[in-house]
C-alpha cells in the first residue's frame, strides 16, 4: 500500500515535470516586441485585394494568445483613411502599426498594408468622386494646420489652373456680411433691429409691421425669384428698385427666404450711413480684416484669376455653367462678391472677435440661438452653424460648416458644383477636419 501511493506521487511528479516544459515552449512560441515607439501620421489600406492584411484588436499579431488569429480582414478596409499611433518591430523582422479611423482606435496591422497619405490627398480623392472643382479649406485648430486644396481649373479652355487666389462667387454666404453691418450699425446705436421697414422704404407692402430682425431671419413675408434682370444693373439705385419691382409681400412672421431681404439690407445701411452699400463692406469689413482677395462683382482686379463656372454632364468635366453678369448685378446685399475660403474664414472669424463684431454682438446677431436660421447663418444644436451659397444659372456652389467659435470646419467653394450633395459632402470633410490633422 506504502509503495502504491509513492508509486502515484512519483508518477504525479513526472507528469507535472512533463508539462512544464511544454507550457514554456508554448509561450516561447509567441514572437516579442523588441522595439516600440509613439507616432502619428495619416495612411490609407492599399493593395488589400492581393493582400488581405489580417487586423489585430488586442496586440501586434502573435505576441499573445489573443492575437494568434485575425479579428478583422483587411480587404474590407482598402482605400480607408486611418491615423498611426504606434509602431512595433517584432522579432521575426515584421513591423506592425496601431491605427485608429476617426477618432476609434482599431487595432494593429502590418505596417506594409498602409501608405502614407495627407489629408489633403484624402479630401481631393473625396471630392473627385463626386467631380467637385474648386476650392476646399479644412481646419481642426483654427487655422493653424489647416488644410488649403485647389482641384481643377479656373479656366478650363487656356487650361489655367486653379489657386489659392482664385477667386469665387460666394452668393448667399455674403449675406452675413450685411448682416454683420446691420449689427454694428444698432450697436452704435444708428439703428435698432426692432426699427419698422417702413422706415425706411414706407412703399412696400407690411413695411409698417415688418422689422429688421425679421429681414435678418428671413421672416418678413417678403418673397422674390432670383429672377435675371433684362439689363445690366448699374448703380445701388437701380439694384434696389428691381428688387422693390419684383418682390411680393405676403404674410408675415413665417420663415421664407429670399434675397430681396438682404437687398433692402443693404439699402437701409445706405440710407443710415449715407454711404454705398460697397463703401461700407470696404471700410467695415475688408480694411479691419486687412482682406487682401474680396472684391465686388464689378470691381474684380483687371489681373485677378477668377473662377468659370462648369458642370460635370454626361461623363465629361468642364461643360460650360457660367453666371450671368445681369444676375450678379440684381443681387445687391445678398450675393455679389468674390472671394477665397482663406478670406472668407477670416470674415467669419471676425464677426465674433472683435475686428468686425464683439461675441455679444455676434450672439445677438445670431439671435440668441433661437431660429435655425438667423442674421445670415443657419445656427444648429451641438455649436454647428452652416450657410450654402449657389447661383442660378451657374455652376458655382459654396458651403461652409463648422463649429461657431470657428475652431473647426469646412469651407468649399465650387465652380463645378459637384454630383453629390454638397452638404453631405461637407459633412464628410467636417468629419475628416475634426478627426485628422494635415500631415
Amino acid at each position: 500500500m506504502i509503495v502504491k501511493k509513492i508509486l502515484m506521487l512519483v508518477g504525479t511528479a513526472m507528469a507535472v515535470m512533463s508539462l512544464t516544459p511544454a507550457m514554456t515552449a508554448h509561450a516561447r512560441s509567441y514572437l516579442t516586441i523588441t522595439s516600440s515607439q509613439k507616432t502619428s501620421y495619416n495612411a490609407r489600406f492599399v493593395s488589400q485585394g492581393s493582400r488581405n492584411d489580417g487586423i489585430y484588436y488586442y496586440a501586434p499579431y502573435y505576441t499573445q494568445q489573443s492575437a494568434k488569429t485575425r479579428d478583422a480582414s483587411g480587404k474590407n478596409w482598402q482605400h480607408r483613411f486611418v491615423r498611426v499611433t504606434q509602431t512595433a518591430k517584432l522579432s521575426n523582422g515584421a513591423t506592425f502599426v496601431k491605427f485608429s479611423w476617426y477618432g476609434k482606435t482599431i487595432g494593429w496591422v502590418d505596417q506594409s498594408a498602409l501608405q502614407k497619405y495627407s489629408r489633403s490627398q484624402n479630401a481631393a480623392a473625396l471630392m473627385n468622386s463626386a467631380h467637385f472643382q474648386g476650392r476646399a479649406l479644412l481646419f481642426n485648430n483654427f487655422t493653424k494646420g489647416a488644410s488649403h486644396i485647389s482641384l481643377g481649373y479656373a479656366d478650363a479652355t487656356t487650361k489655367t489652373a486653379t489657386n489659392n487666389a482664385t477667386l469665387f462667387p460666394i452668393a448667399s454666404l455674403q449675406k452675413v456680411m450685411t448682416g454683420a453691418i446691420i449689427e454694428q450699425l444698432a450697436a452704435s446705436k444708428k439703428l435698432s433691429l426692432n426699427n419698422k421697414l417702413s422706415k425706411y422704404y414706407p412703399g412696400v407692402k407690411n413695411s409698417s409691421r415688418i422689422t429688421l430682425r425679421q429681414l435678418l431671419n428671413h421672416r418678413s413675408g417678403i418673397n422674390m425669384d432670383e429672377t435675371t434682370p433684362g439689363t445690366l444693373l448699374t448703380s445701388q439705385a437701380a439694384e434696389i428698385n428691381y428688387t422693390l419691382a419684383q418682390m411680393k409681400v405676403a404674410g408675415n412672421g413665417a420663415y421664407n427666404y429670399t434675397n430681396a431681404n438682404y437687398t433692402l439690407l443693404a439699402g437701409v445701411a445706405s440710407k443710415v450711413t449715407g454711404q454705398t452699400y460697397d463703401q461700407l463692406v470696404q471700410k467695415r469689413i475688408i480694411k479691419p480684416l486687412g482682406l487682401k482677395n474680396t472684391y465686388s462683382w464689378n470691381n474684380l482686379p483687371a489681373n485677378s484669376s477668377v473662377a468659370s463656372g462648369y458642370k460635370f454632364a454626361n461623363g465629361k468635366n468642364y461643360q460650360a455653367k457660367n453666371v450671368s453678369q445681369k444676375l450678379m448685378s440684381s443681387l445687391l446685399g445678398a450675393g455679389n462678391y468674390y472671394s477665397t475660403p482663406e478670406d472668407y474664414y477670416a470674415i467669419q472669424k471676425g464677426i465674433r472677435n472683435g475686428k468686425i463684431l464683439t461675441k455679444n454682438q455676434y450672439y445677438d446677431l445670431a439671435n440668441d440661438y433661437k431660429l435655425n436660421y438667423a442674421g445670415g447663418l443657419y445656427h444648429y444644436s451641438g455649436g454647428i452653424k452652416r450657410v450654402r451659397g449657389s447661383l442660378s444659372g451657374g455652376g458655382y456652389n459654396n458651403l461652409l460648416y463648422g463649429s461657431e467659435g470657428n475652431k473647426k470646419g469646412v469651407i468649399l467653394f465650387a465652380n463645378q458644383s459637384p454630383t453629390r450633395n454638397i452638404d453631405s459632402l461637407g459633412k464628410t470633410l467636417y468629419d475628416l477636419a475634426r478627426y485628422y490633422n494635415e500631415n
